[in-house]
């Protein structure tokens, strides 16, 4: 109903009633009962109109203190992100086994992996965004050393029961699949020194008799190395050192494949907020067997 309807002058109880027939109200009366229905009819209406348009600021300034907040967050994002160099990989999977052992074993120890973790940690945010673990049963040698034992707190139950390395390699591979790593995305593993890839995937490769798989012939990240020079420390030092020269404490218990991961993680994190680039310094070409190879100082 247009309002130039209500507006036309209502002097005559014709025009009053006209002008009370547009609005569909009652027409019936004398003209100063019509007269009041009509003005009380007009109040009412302005009100509505009034209402409409506070109503209708009311969403607009919503809306702009919402795109304004958007924005804000959307400028601070780009903000953090020019903050931080772009890493070389859009994936980098933080890895520590741990591996059937004797106390004062040389590297002729024919260990086997007894537990096989990943953290997975996103290239751009750097944050974690998924983990993989699992236990694995030894077959070479299936009783583990009390030694073994009481340094990784896993226990023969736990490995008794467990998948064979192969088929955890096969879970693993699913996992990898999942996030599409090593084929659309980028990845590298992270490791502390080069004894998980370089000595106790090539010895277990040699137990399960299999060929090694291709993404364990890859260059990776010795971040123990990395850590040394980026710093400028004379010697290497083993995950608790690093973490000690950061004024931060373990976070877990140590000779835990998961919590070493974890652990390694938060070195590179605060490496990463140093300014470090995480690019590969190992590689895997059948080294030649040195004494003492294959053993973690811890």
């Amino acid at each position: 109903m247009e309002s130039e309807s209500v507006s036309t002058p209502t002097t005559t109880v014709e025009s009053l009633r006209k002008a009370l027939g547009e609005l569909g109200l009652d027409t019936r009366g004398h003209k100063p009962e019509l007269k009041k229905r009509l003005r009380k009819a007009k109040k009412k209406l302005a009100k509505e109109e009034q209402d409409d348009t506070n109503k209708k600021s009311e969403t607009d300034t919503i809306t702009t203190i919402t795109d304004s907040l958007k924005n804000s967050e959307k400028v601070k994002e780009e903000e953090e992100e020019k903050e931080f160099q772009k890493q070389p990989f859009d994936y980098y999977l933080f890895f520590d086994v741990e591996a059937t052992c004797e106390e004062g074993g040389s590297f002729e120890y024919p260990n086997e992996i007894i537990e096989f973790p990943i953290v997975l940690v996103d290239g751009r945010t750097f944050e974690i965004v998924d983990e993989f673990r699992s236990y694995v049963k030894p077959e070479t040698n299936p009783i583990l050393s009390e030694y073994c034992i009481k340094l990784t707190g896993i226990d023969q139950e736990t490995v008794d029961k467990s998948p064979t390395f192969i088929e955890v390699l096969n879970l693993f591979q699913e996992f990898l699949a999942k996030h599409s790593l090593f084929r659309k995305k980028s990845a590298v593993f992270v490791t502390d020194g080069p004894f998980d890839i370089r000595d106790f995937i090539t010895k277990q490769c040699t137990h399960s008799d299999i060929e090694r798989p291709n993404y364990f012939k890859l260059p990776w990240v010795n971040l123990r190395k990395m850590y040394r020079e980026f710093y400028g420390h004379k010697q290497g030092m083993n995950i608790t050192k690093m973490l000690e020269t950061l004024n931060m404490t373990f976070d877990g218990r140590q000779h835990s494949g998961l919590d070493d991961a974890k652990n390694l993680y938060r070195i590179a994190q605060r490496m990463r907020q140093d300014g470090c680039l995480f690019k590969t310094n190992m590689y895997w070409d059948k080294p030649k067997r040195r004494k003492g190879l294959g053993r973690k100082r811890r």
